[in-house]
């Protein structure tokens, strides 16, 4: 999958699963943002940066990243979740937004990024 000309926001509060996240990203040809740890944080970077899709772990930490999920949303910026939960049902709320189930190859989170991104 090719992501050149993307700035993907990563929100994943992990450090391995973060870093891992970057460099598929960056292999995949895309400019990486953040990654951010916790919502306000993505909140923070969402202002500051022009971003073009992101990645959403669902929980972070005692958190979620639900107020991230919301905010792109309404300015129609294109998401994937990559959570591990299995007790939300995210497609209630979420019914047009992918979700990959972690752990997932590379190629499966790249092909649900560059889905949302073509609609």
């Amino acid at each position: 999958m090719n992501l050149s000309n993307h700035r993907v926001l990563i929100v994943e509060d992990e450090f391995i699963i973060a870093t891992e996240l970057a460099d598929i990203v960056r292999d995949a040809g895309a400019e990486v943002v953040g990654p951010a740890v916790s919502a306000p944080e993505a909140l923070q970077l969402i202002e500051n940066h022009e971003i073009t899709v992101a990645i959403l772990d669902v929980r972070l930490g005692d958190h979620d990243s639900l107020p991230v999920a919301q905010r792109l949303a309404d300015a129609r910026i294109p998401f994937v979740f990559h959570t591990g939960n299995r007790d939300g049902d995210l497609s209630k709320d979420w019914p047009v937004v992918p979700v990959v189930k972690k752990p997932a190859l590379p190629e499966v989170l790249l092909k649900a990024v560059a889905a949302v991104t073509t609609k």
